[in-house]
């Protein structure tokens, strides 16, 4: 068996805590705190072909999944990314004060 079992072994969930803290949270779609999940910036498969190692924290970043949908603007930013690169994803400019 290999030393690492994909995105659910010991390493994925140290990286992915790494690139959580390193960001402070910040989803890279809505740019609201409290994200829990991490999203490939490259997607996978366009990163492997360059060579890339899908673990590598230079492609991840913080984003809101299903289970855990902003508490701002409610939206599941990994649901609405999919498979695209963030270039052509409508990120949220942000809230005003009020």
């Amino acid at each position: 068996m290999a030393a690492s079992s994909g995105r659910k072994g010991r390493r994925w969930r140290r990286i992915k805590a790494q690139v959580l803290a390193d960001c402070a949270g910040i989803c890279i779609v809505c740019r609201h705190g409290g994200a829990t999940y991490t999203d490939h910036v490259v997607p996978i498969e366009a990163w492997k072909a360059m060579g890339g190692d899908p673990e590598d924290p230079a492609n991840l970043r913080p984003i809101h999944g299903a289970l855990n949908r902003c508490s701002v603007c409610h939206r599941c930013c990994n649901e609405s990314k999919g498979d695209r690169p963030l270039e052509e994803v409508q990120v949220v400019q942000g809230s005003r004060d009020w």
